[in-house]
């Protein structure tokens, strides 16, 4: 039978979350065993279990719980400017502080590595990390476009695309070990190039 989690319950599950978290990223999904956590944590192996069956769930758990923190500035994203290029380019830089940072790049790889061994791993990080972003750009342009700014007729799949514009050469020369790692004016350059074609096109009228 379920029962309400108590508040202490809830603070033991973070302290786990958060030190699993920091163990995976260090280790990488091998690297970290049940009892790995647990000696980090402190505490019983039946309250480890209790809050998680297993190690992929675990995992699952502790990549939601890692992007969910990333994101949370955004959950509360007002914008402050009237004007859609500047909020847009503003959206944009604060989706490369989140997706670009080093430890963002090696979830990203983690995960990556063990989708297809983890059931629902891949598809928890899509829905916390890049799914979340495009759904918060999203609904800024079908806001936008409620108030006549804009005319857009998807708004959803147009805040997914102009997401992968903003941040997808810088973020992909990362995940790849690029060479050419880009310097952040070049990301700057990417999150405004892209605004400007979304809003103005190219077609010459």
């Amino acid at each position: 039978m379920w029962t309400m989690p108590t508040r202490q319950g809830t603070e033991r599950r973070t302290v786990i979350l958060r030190a699993a978290g920091q163990l995976f990223l260090a280790r990488g999904y091998a690297g970290v065993s049940m009892e790995d956590v647990l000696h980090a944590v402190g505490g019983s192996k039946s309250t480890l279990y209790r809050h998680f069956a297993d190690k992929a769930e675990l995992f699952r758990s502790a990549v939601e719980a890692l992007l969910d923190e990333k994101s949370a500035p955004l959950r509360s994203f007002t914008p402050e400017d009237a004007d859609v290029a500047a909020t847009l380019v503003a959206l944009g830089r604060h989706f490369a502080t989140i997706v670009l940072d080093p430890s963002s790049i090696a979830l990203h790889r983690l995960v990556t590595a063990e989708a297809e061994r983890i059931p629902g791993i891949g598809q928890a990080f899509f829905e916390h990390g890049p799914a979340f972003g495009q759904a918060v750009l999203g609904r800024y342009l079908q806001s936008a476009a409620d108030q006549g700014l804009i005319r857009i007729a998807d708004a959803r799949a147009a805040g997914a695309q102009l997401y992968q514009a903003m941040l997808g050469d810088p973020q992909m020369r990362l995940l790849t070990n690029s060479p050419s790692r880009p310097a952040p004016s070049e990301v700057e350059h990417s999150i405004t190039t892209a605004v400007d074609v979304f809003l103005h096109g190219t077609l010459v009228r």
